[in-house]
């Protein structure tokens, strides 16, 4: 796993995640809770680090020795959104938590296809070199 309840709770909000994950208890909402349904938070983050899982294994021997914080970042804005979708249309979605989620499963994408590597726990992008602009 390259995210944890207590990133999830860092990177979002105790009271997010309480949203998120009660749902309806009966013929009325659970207000009073304290706590999310650790369950569903844990299905989010198990399903944020099997996207990542799909688009590094082609690249990387997994599991990874070492979690780069990007990584965990980026598995972070998938779970978020993914919870997120058991509320709301992914049409009516906020465009920030859209463009975060758009974001990492294009840093993924760019993981995957060998521009973007990891180098000593942390993500370095790959230029095809140098221009020569001298004459100009």
């Amino acid at each position: 796993m390259y995210l944890s309840r207590d990133d999830m709770v860092a990177l979002c909000s105790l009271s997010e995640l309480i949203q998120l994950s009660k749902d309806e208890m009966g013929s009325h909402y659970d207000y009073q809770a304290t706590e999310p349904d650790w369950v569903l938070i844990d299905r989010a983050i198990e399903y944020a680090c099997q996207v990542a899982d799909g688009y590094l294994s082609g690249r990387y021997a997994l599991p990874l020795k070492q979690t780069p914080t990007l990584l965990m970042h980026w598995c972070a804005d998938i779970a978020r959104y993914h919870l997120h979708k058991r509320r709301i249309n992914a049409s009516e979605l906020p465009k920030p938590l859209q463009a975060s989620y758009d974001d990492a499963i294009k840093l993924l994408s760019q993981v995957r296809d060998g521009k973007l590597h990891d180098e000593r726990g942390a993500y370095q992008v790959r230029s095809r070199g140098k221009a020569d602009w001298s004459g100009y």
